[in-house]
């Protein structure tokens, strides 16, 4: 035999035992949606960290222990300008009185990780997201499945679980990937098509909602879709087929929720705590975020997902080979326009990981992709190799997403946030229960770990002098004051601060530095002193660490 023929004898051996395999679906799906849990709860970071990390996380004590609001009455007494905000950290801000702090961020994804502390306690919280990226993975496959393309909606699921942009969202305690899986559970719901489902589904989209309540529009597409289905297959006629009313029903759970929660903390059902929108949204943005957002997508994700977004928009294409595929992938589509229309408009960002405000129409332009592949699957009948190559496509296209994830630093982010830890391990190490920290990215985890009030100055920026007479006036009144800063912020202060300020120059000793110098603790009474600064060794990374209570100026407090 021809040692062509004997290639293309293995090759076409191949193809049926990867058809055989390909035949027990369902079981790879859910190995795959638990690998990709297991994953990101191996590598993720379990730290209240920076903005969103520490924002999310202490909501969620908050919530746990039935609070929505954080006291600071005493800033009645402190006589520097804007000082309820300086005593405000990341992720929150002052109630309209300055004697409370509200979260700034919806209370989806904090509800969820309250319930898990309740349960499983603290380090449950941080196992919420790796979950529920398992689910975002399992819910694309089954949205394939309920379409009739189990198989497609396998690669579907691949191709999600090793994206760049899903694999780092993946990795933090946020809510774009929980977001995501909401909104796909709710789609896998929907398209089955029936009473009880379509209220499950409803019941999917308002925690979607809650989670993320600018994506509120994805509910109003999915209503408009099961009433037209409704409507194309005649089920108004008969009201105990009907869907539309069950999901609905189920919706708007979320949709009551997210305006009384708003009406709670900042006044009013419209409102919510980023403040006024009007200024955050407009359309000179969209040319921007076109590009940043398509050149990212691009250089991520590879042309293989650009080509999945173009296949949404055309349904009777080649790639949607069936009527209730071509019937669904309008929904799919829609589900992706208004997932990319509430973030076109918006502030433009220069990262590539803000694909990850993308991630609720992953699954929709995965299977997309994986539809495309079909096509050329089909293109080759009767030819092995065309066939082959079809399939190591996907497989490459999920390779090179997991290597791009690991050039990117997806799976060192537990060693980089550990960082957060070593800073209030620093601030604890020097200042009493009393005592004051000045800090910015280090607010919120120096409160979190350390149980330690923090001061943010960035507020008087505009009035540098009054740096140096609040330090005054605290350590006057037994409250010393520190600094604690990271590299960018101690250079950012001597450059901007120093005319105005003596403590801005920051010209003496650190009492200690950690991460290569990159945490550093100052007194805030100057010491020059002929030494080097102590030193703290790197904490272990991935560790899940208990929170302090939180801290209020206890003297002032008392003395009210």
């Amino acid at each position: 035999m021809a040692p062509e023929l004997d290639v293309l004898s293995c090759a076409v051996l191949r193809l049926d035992h990867a058809r055989r395999l390909l035949r027990h679906h369902a079981a790879l799906a859910v190995a795959l949606g638990v690998a990709a849990a297991c994953v990101a709860w191996r590598w993720g970071t379990h730290v209240a960290s920076g903005s969103d990390a520490y924002g999310y996380v202490s909501e969620a004590e908050l919530f746990s222990r039935g609070q929505m609001q954080i006291d600071q009455s005493f800033v009645a007494d402190v006589p520097w300008p804007l000082a309820e905000y300086t005593f405000s950290t990341l992720a929150y801000r002052p109630t309209a009185d300055g004697l409370h702090l509200v979260p700034t961020y919806a209370p989806g994804l904090p509800l969820l990780m309250a319930g898990a502390k309740i349960v499983a306690g603290t380090c449950a919280m941080f196992a919420v997201v790796p979950i529920l990226f398992g689910t975002l993975v399992f819910a694309t496959y089954s949205i394939g499945r309920q379409i009739g393309r189990p198989v497609v909606g396998l690669a579907a699921a691949w191709l999600v679980a090793t994206s760049p942009a899903v694999l780092f969202s993946a990795m933090w305690p946020m809510s774009d990937v929980p977001a995501a899986a909401m909104w796909a559970v709710s789609v896998a719901l929907l398209v089955r098509e029936t009473g009880t489902t379509a209220a499950w589904s409803g019941l999917a989209a308002a925690m979607a909602v809650l989670v993320r309540p600018n994506l509120v529009p994805i509910a109003a597409m999915l209503l408009l879709w099961i009433g037209w289905r409704d409507i194309a297959t005649a089920r108004w006629r008969d009201w105990r087929r009907v869907c539309l009313p069950w999901f609905a029903l189920g919706a708007s759970v979320g949709i009551v929720a997210v305006m009384i929660i708003f009406a709670q903390l900042y006044g009013s059902p419209l409102r919510s705590g980023y403040g006024d929108l009007s200024e955050k949204f407009a359309a000179r943005w969209i040319p921007r975020n076109l590009q940043n957002y398509g050149g990212w997508l691009l250089s991520a994700e590879t042309p293989l997902a650009v080509l999945g977004l173009v296949s949404l928009a055309v349904p009777f294409a080649r790639c949607w080979t069936t009527p209730r595929s071509r019937a669904v992938s309008w929904l799919l589509a829609g589900c992706t326009v208004m997932t990319w229309g509430s973030y076109l408009a918006w502030l433009p960002f220069d990262a590539w990981w803000y694909l990850r405000f993308l991630l609720p129409s992953w699954p929709m332009m995965a299977l997309g992709s994986a539809s495309v592949a079909a096509a050329g699957y089909r293109l080759g009948h009767g030819n092995p190799w065309a066939r082959a190559m079809a399939i190591a496509v996907l497989v490459l296209v999920g390779a090179h997403g997991v290597r791009t994830a690991i050039s990117r630093n997806a799976f060192g982010l537990a060693a980089q946030e550990a960082a957060y830890v070593d800073a209030a391990r620093v601030a604890a190490m020097f200042a009493g229960p009393d005592d004051v920290i000045i800090a910015r990215e280090f607010s919120g985890s120096t409160r979190y770990y350390a149980g330690l009030l923090t001061l943010d100055v960035s507020h008087l920026a505009q009035q540098p002098e009054w740096l140096d007479r609040a330090v005054q006036w605290l350590n006057e009144r037994g409250h010393h004051v520190y600094f604690l800063l990271n590299r960018d912020e101690s250079w950012v202060f001597r450059r901007e601060w120093t005319p105005r300020s003596r403590l801005a120059q920051l010209d003496w000793t650190p009492l200690m530095v950690a991460r290569g110098g990159d945490v550093r603790l100052y007194d805030s009474v100057p010491r020059y002193l002929p030494i080097e600064p102590l030193s703290l060794p790197d904490g272990p990374p991935g560790r899940c660490y208990p929170p302090k209570p939180y801290p209020t100026l206890r003297t002032i407090a008392q003395a009210r």
